[in-house]
């Protein structure tokens, strides 16, 4: 055990070294994977967006619309020149912008072309082969749009503004179909902006739009969308080439997942190795502490040994025990060997007497007989006490055997530790030498560990202060870079404007106004040499005076070249003016007439309509005995615009609208409008179906009676089933079937019921008599 230790502890140091060494490549090798998975993971974002823009690109080359790809079929062809793409194709806007331009631009569906002859062919070509319709936006015909900035209320921006095209000659097709559309946030905004000073056409990020006519549209649960992508999508991408860029995504997907496994798996393998080093640091410290408490067993097993030593040595009290029994065994052996003298003596002295009983016999026999079992009982008795010694003599004999024994085992062990004791010292003195210098080595390893891990530290803090000087130093480079780009755009710009303005000025002159048919026109002055050195002097007060001038402009933007106009649209507008005053006159006396016949058309309305609704009142009285209904108008103050409720309360009801009654209610309740009506303007001819189906017996009594006493002037045709109707008819038509054939018979009720009068004195058995109907000729009279 002890020689495991010393091992252990003797390649304690080396394994410190191995496993510090295992742990700076572990580092290594994890920070490669990071780098490898970082790089990894960059391929497949991009494989990703290539894989999405093909995938998407194909998707979009299917979904295109049966005009769009004949056109596109065509271009292709290279029999027609000129033809681009679907406008919405041809720039690109955020998708946080997709629903808004979707919406405020369904004109991004035209196809762009170059010129009318172009637009002609393509229309043609569709004619030609039935393909249906397509509008083309033409680019030669279109002017470009203003190239300053305006400004909008709140800082909404255009939508315009918002696309980039896919190339600067787009940028006109653009502005033609959007204008000076502008985005809002929401709608509370957008009504702000729409509504104000300026009327402008504004659509919320939502797909509301609000027209400058103050219309508005868009919105609801569906939203427009997908008019215009947020990538540029390229023609031509093939399904194969679709299925390439997913393999290869899938196969940088799997790579990153290895990447990524195996990088935790040796994150999980540094993290172990990092926890035993610790666990060795304190195996040392361990081993010390089990050669320390080793040698203090030592000293323990020292001196159990010389207590061994002394309990393995006799006590005087053992040698004087040990003689007793030696004693005791000697004495027992005599007075065994006495025993058998005297049972040698009493065995004869037996048979002597046993031959003297067989000669003789009588009351000496029986003393013998008595005598002899008294000898026989001590005989016994003798004889156990013998074998009692003789046991107790074999016991002390096995006891000095055992003990002898013992002492030669306690000396046996005695030998045994006193050698043990001479390796274990030896062993002590080994093992504190070796401690001693393993300890020095853990000293001066923790030394070292502490000194590098202050150059660590160091190090780290200089790689860290780099790479943040790098970083600025790039982030500068970007900076500079982006300022000369933007230098480089602003003295483009520059030229641009100066050959602009050059242009301008040379169109401008002076005019003076007077307000009389012709004007006085003067010469612009135009500053040379000594004028233009005088005027740079003062530099600062012109460029002030120039902001104040533009300033003015910009808010009057005047335009010198309308003065002629102005003069010859100021004749016009005289003449146009004197044409409206005319105009207006005649529709004021035309508005007057249709004020009258409107007015004449509500007065002779309300007259009929408060007539129908008293009658209305009285009839439906008159037919439920107690009931009520009245007709009112929704909108009292234009009768024509909403309508007229019908409004009923039956007997012992509350007030209902006539939708909500039961089948009765709203018979009666259209009958007694219907008598109204009648009673108000009457009609030639009425027909009713089966209007009693829904009414009970006195109802049904009620509406036949009124419709025989008082509609004198109409005439009512009544499909009927119930017999307390049809029987107060005037002229009754029969329908009847017979031999599978549809007849019809019609009689004269009044007629019938004279020829069939039975007397009220008959019994109920003679009422039933057979009546045979006259022939139709004496019907008919």
């Amino acid at each position: 055990m002890v020689k495991d230790k010393q091992r252990e502890l003797k390649t304690l140091p080396d394994k410190i070294k191995e496993l510090k060494t295992t742990l700076e490549e572990m580092e290594s090798y994890l920070s490669e994977l990071t780098t490898s998975e970082a790089e990894k993971r960059a391929q497949l974002s991009n494989a990703r967006q290539k894989a999405e823009d093909a995938r998407l690109s194909l998707q979009h080359s299917q979904n295109r619309g049966k005009v769009l790809s004949s056109i596109l079929r065509l271009r292709d062809s290279g029999r027609v020149g000129g033809i681009y793409d679907r406008l919405g194709s041809l720039g690109v806007i955020d998708d946080k912008y997709d629903v808004a331009i979707s919406t405020a631009c369904p004109a991004l569906d035209n196809i762009v072309v170059e010129t009318v002859e172009a637009a002609q062919a393509c229309i043609q070509y569709l004619r030609k082969n039935n393909l249906g319709r397509a509008v083309f936006t033409v680019l030669n015909q279109l002017r470009p749009p203003r190239k300053d900035k305006m400004k909008t209320p709140e800082h909404a921006p255009r939508l315009f503004d918002l696309i980039e095209p896919k190339d600067e000659k787009f940028i006109p097709a653009f502005y033609s179909v959007l204008q000076d559309t502008l985005v809002a946030q929401d709608l509370k905004q957008a009504n702000r902006i729409a509504y104000g000073e300026k009327r402008w056409r504004v659509v919320t990020l939502d797909g509301k739009l609000i027209e400058m006519s103050g219309a508005m549209s868009g919105g609801g649960n569906k939203q427009l969308k997908g008019a215009m992508s947020s990538t540029f999508r390229e023609d031509g991408v093939s399904a194969e080439t679709v299925a390439g860029l997913e393999k290869e995504r899938d196969e940088l997907e799997k790579k990153c997942k290895d990447i990524s496994e195996e990088k935790r798996a040796t994150e999980l393998a540094l993290k172990r190795k990092k926890e035993q080093l610790p666990r060795l640091e304190m195996s040392g410290e361990k081993l010390q502490m089990d050669l320390r408490s080793l040698e203090a067993q030592l000293e323990e097993e020292r001196s159990r040994m010389i207590e061994l030593k002394k309990q393995v040595e006799p006590s005087p009290a053992d040698l004087e025990r040990q003689e007793e029994i030696e004693n005791q065994i000697e004495e027992l052996v005599a007075e065994i060997d006495q025993l058998k003298e005297k049972t040698k003596v009493i065995e004869q002295t037996i048979a002597s007497l046993h031959e003297q009983i067989m000669n003789s016999g009588g009351n000496e026999l029986r003393q013998q007989k008595t005598c002899v079992n008294n000898i026989r009982k001590k005989i016994d008795s003798l004889n156990t006490q013998i074998t009692k010694n003789m046991v107790a003599k074999s016991k002390a004999e096995k006891d000095v055997i055992r003990l002898e024994a013992s002492i030669r085992k306690i000396e046996k062990e005695a030998e045994q530790f006193e050698t043990k004791l001479k390796e274990l010292e030896e062993e002590a003195d080994e093992l504190s030498q070796q401690m001693h210098s393993i300890t020095e080595d853990v000293n001066r390893t923790k030394k070292l560990m502490e000194e590098k891990k202050t150059e660590i530290e160091d190090v780290r803090a200089q790689l860290d202060e780099k790479i943040e000087s790098i970083n600025k130093l790039r982030q500068s480079e970007v900076d500079i870079k982006n300022k000369l780009e933007d230098y480089k755009r602003t003295l483009v710009d520059n030229q641009k404007k100066a050959a602009h303005w050059e242009e301008q000025r040379s169109k401008l002159f002076l005019q003076r106004i007077t307000g009389d048919e012709t004007d006085e026109q003067l010469q612009l002055q135009i500053f040379e040499g000594e004028d233009l050195q005088e005027l740079a002097k003062s530099k600062q007060s012109i460029k002030m005076e120039i902001a104040e001038i533009e300033a003015f402009v910009q808010s009057a933007k005047p335009n010198l070249s309308v003065l002629e106009e102005y003069r010859r649209r100021l004749a016009e507008y005289d003449e146009r003016k004197k044409d409206l005053d005319m105009i207006t006159s005649e529709r004021d006396t035309v508005k007057n007439e249709v004020d009258t016949l409107r007015k004449a058309r509500l007065d002779e309305f309300m007259q009929g309509f408060n007539i129908i609704s008293q009658k209305l009142k009285e009839m439906y009285q008159m037919i439920t005995m107690g009931g009520n209904a009245e007709l009112e108008l929704v909108d009292s103050l234009d009768p024509f615009s909403e309508g007229i409720v019908f409004s009923v309360m039956p007997p012992k009801k509350s007030w209902k609208n006539i939708s909500n009654l039961s089948g009765g209610e709203k018979t009666l309740s259209s009958l007694s409008l219907v008598f109204a009506l009648h009673h108000f303007k009457p009609t030639p001819l009425y027909v009713m179906d089966e209007i009693d189906a829904a009414l009970d017996f006195k109802n049904v009594s009620i509406v036949a009676n009124y419709i025989a006493e008082r509609t004198k002037n109409a005439q009512f045709v009544i499909i009927s089933l119930r017999n307390n109707m049809f029987e107060l008819a005037d002229r009754l038509v029969g329908i009847y079937k017979t031999s599978n054939c549809t007849k019809s018979i019609a009689i004269n009720p009044n007629m019938i019921a004279t020829l069939t009068a039975i007397p009220t004195n008959l019994g109920p058995t003679k009422r039933n008599l057979s009546i045979n109907l006259p022939s139709s000729k004496n019907a008919s009279k």
